[in-house]
């Protein structure tokens, strides 16, 4: 029987009365709270129609060089239409309780903004990330310093090195994201790094600071720098192909319980393995299968006084030269990516009961969220990646 993670008697639940509200608030952050794709091409995903979106790029005209001729019509040149083509895909994630809970706790509850923001933020967190890792998929890339390859980067993000990437941009012609300037997704450890470099500027040394957007820490050369913590880094191969990043549940000694499941195949292929958590390495000493919760990893060492807690994540530690973790700034200019399916979030509210048969004796209910994604690069040269070190000493 499949392990429905039921919230008991110690939980609070949503009421449905609630269902048709929260849809109006996980829409609109979807609208608001997206950072990538307020940049992007953004189209509707066509309901009762074919499950595909298109994106119609026009190529330059060639140059008309030729001067005309008196009463003679030139050839016309040709459109050049290129079509990318996608079809959207569909995620979501729900949690469950029973009808104890339902019979005992407070209705309507207390806690039920609670429940939508943590669906909405699971919803949010989770095509974010997607995001970053397509925009972090670009052809298009550069590295800090003199490195020609990832395995080479020793330097941190640089001024010299933005200049370099916006000079390439401008080189192709690429037009600014909004109209005015370029906009970089830049991570926190990086910001650390590039506040210390003098040609900087701070967002108050704007003429109007009105235009600031969301997470906007300053401009430099034509590019807006927004701080993003989803900014996508290079740490290695998923722990055992399948997780970008674990979740600590709880630390006792040497052992980290964490929130994923984990399977026997999953607790050897990540024995003895490097790992980074809160800018720290550590190591893997070997790993126990169980449910997300109950599956735990013994490290090297023991953890009694670090810095480690629940809800902390832990990364893989094989990323560029000495296993340190890559960064990469994502510059974008005008219609870089495509984007659809911000219209489609909603939140789901299933009653005790409405399983039918599957619950006969109306023990459990579910609310989750579902939506349709569709993000993807259409222009390579309309975007690129800088990839780099961070030091937070």
């Amino acid at each position: 029987m499949v392990n429905l993670n039921l919230n008991t008697t110690t939980s609070n639940r949503m009421s449905p009365l609630m269902e048709s509200i929260l849809n109006r608030y996980v829409l609109e952050a979807n609208k608001t709270r997206r950072k990538y794709t307020k940049f992007g091409q953004r189209v509707d995903i066509p309901k009762g129609k074919a499950k595909t979106v298109a994106f119609d790029k026009l190529s330059p005209l060639p140059k008309a060089t030729t001067p005309l001729t008196e009463g003679v019509t030139p050839k016309g040149a040709a459109i050049n239409i290129t079509r990318v083509k996608g079809e959207p895909e569909q995620f979501g994630n729900y949690v469950s309780y029973t009808d104890q809970l339902d019979f005992f706790a407070n209705d309507p509850s207390p806690e039920v903004l609670k429940y939508a923001e943590l669906l909405t933020e699971n919803q949010l967190e989770t095509f974010e990330h997607l995001d970053a890792m397509e925009l972090a998929s670009g052809l298009n890339v550069f590295y800090a310093g003199d490195a020609e390859s990832r395995s080479e980067l020793t330097d941190v993000l640089t001024v010299k090195d933005v200049r370099r990437a916006v000079t390439s941009l401008k080189r192709n012609k690429v037009q600014p994201a909004d109209g005015t300037d370029y906009i970089a997704f830049i991570h926190p450890d990086v910001v650390y790094n590039i506040y210390n470099d003098e040609e900087w500027r701070q967002p108050h040394t704007y003429r109007d600071t009105k235009q600031l957007y969301d997470g906007e820490i300053g401009r430099l050369f034509g590019v807006r720098f927004i701080e993003d913590p989803d900014a996508y880094v290079f740490r290695g191969e998923p722990f055992a192909d399948k997780y970008d990043e674990l979740s600590v549940a709880k630390v006792d000694g040497n052992k980290i319980y964490i929130a994923e499941t984990l399977e026997t195949s999953d607790a050897s292929a990540i024995s003895n393995k490097p790992v980074w958590i809160d800018n720290r390495k550590y190591t893997i000493a070997s790993a126990v299968a169980g449910e997300n919760g109950e599956a735990y990893l013994t490290m090297s060492e023991n953890l009694t006084g670090k810095m480690v807690v629940s809800d902390m994540k832990i990364y893989p530690g094989e990323g560029g030269l000495n296993g340190k973790p890559v960064y990469s700034t994502v510059i974008i200019g005008k219609n870089a990516f495509g984007t659809a399916g911000d219209k489609t979030a909603e939140i789901i509210n299933k009653s005790l009961g409405s399983a039918g048969t599957s619950d006969p004796l109306n023990q459990r209910g579910t609310v989750g969220w579902k939506s349709y994604r569709f993000f993807k690069i259409l222009e390579q040269t309309k975007m690129l990646r800088i990839e780099s070190l961070a030091n937070l000493a």
